[in-house]
């Protein structure tokens, strides 16, 4: 229980800071009520998906916590407040936060990578399907793309569609916000092959890893200068660390769910964006524990060494 509470105390220090960075105003209008402040519902729509409760779950969680001591509520907010909110919020403010969670780690990796993945928005009742005769399921997704730091294991980029869509139509965008990183490699499968993609990465100053499609043609056969020159300086060895952006997706459905529990497109979004945030935050608390308790063992080897 103790390290649970540690968390969320580190959560909100750690919402706090991000706040901070990303310029959110403290009130939307003039003329709030000033009851809750943007930062406080932030920091308990991240808190809902950290916890994988209902919004209605979640707040009456916290009669009996020490979270609103942590970011000083006033009064526990009712749950539509929260959900009112997640309506209300906009998503680029979201983005910008998941962006500027990289500051939060010491190191920024060598490698990034970009993938997408599928959250499923089936939640009919089993019961009540049966019971209406329906014989198909009830299907649907939200279709996530995102560009991780694959040393860190967090998520900087994303692009949300309601339907599936070909992985390439969302590169650009997203590449351009993390070109300017510090960072050698960027590794993608073949569905990212393309001649733009391939020089954007090239003029940027790192070396492309996206897996040309068929391998077995010969290079001179194969079409655009950019993808000639990956195919040419393609390093396999390399290339298995786009592994670990499936770990990433991996890691947040495990944590939060695959599932997502809102039912329109626009807090559907914001819900994703929340789980996204939280793990983020998640791996840099992580970060500092693991390096606290290697410095707390590297000491305790030194002082025995000693006596």
């Amino acid at each position: 229980m103790k390290v649970i509470q540690f968390k969320f105390k580190k959560f909100s220090k750690i919402v706090k800071k991000l706040c901070v960075f990303g310029e959110v105003q403290i009130y939307n209008s003039k003329y709030s009520n000033r009851i809750f402040t943007n930062i406080q519902h932030l920091f308990l729509l991240v808190a809902k998906e950290h916890t994988t409760y209902g919004y209605r779950k979640f707040v009456e969680s916290l009669y009996d916590s020490k979270i609103p001591s942590y970011i000083s509520l006033k009064r526990i907010p009712h749950f539509t407040t929260l959900q009112k909110f997640a309506e209300r919020i906009s998503a680029k403010i979201l983005n910008k936060l998941l962006f500027l969670t990289q500051r939060l780690f010491k190191k920024q990796g060598t490698f990034f990578g970009a993938d997408s993945t599928g959250m499923e928005l089936d939640h009919a009742s089993a019961h009540y399907c049966k019971r209406i005769d329906r014989k198909k399921p009830v299907k649907g997704f939200v279709n996530l793309n995102v560009i991780s730091d694959l040393f860190n294991k967090i998520i900087l980029v994303t692009k949300i569609r309601k339907k599936r869509r070909h992985d390439c139509s969302d590169f650009m965008p997203m590449f351009n916000k993390v070109k300017h990183l510090d960072f050698d490699y960027f590794v993608a499968d073949k569905g990212y092959d393309s001649e733009e993609n391939h020089k954007a990465i090239f003029e940027a100053g790192k070396d492309s890893l996206i897996s040309v499609r068929r391998k077995d043609l010969p290079i001179y056969k194969t079409k655009g200068t950019y993808r000639k020159k990956a195919k040419r300086e393609f390093e396999y060895g390399l290339y298995t660390q786009r592994e670990l952006t499936e770990s990433i997706f991996s890691s947040l459905k495990r944590k939060y769910g695959s599932k997502l529990r809102a039912r329109k497109y626009k807090t559907q979004k914001i819900e994703l964006l929340c789980k996204i945030l939280a793990y983020n935050i998640e791996r840099a608390i992580r970060s500092v524990i693991g390096m606290l308790i290697y410095w707390k063992a590297f000491l305790q080897s030194l002082f025995l060494e000693n006596i």
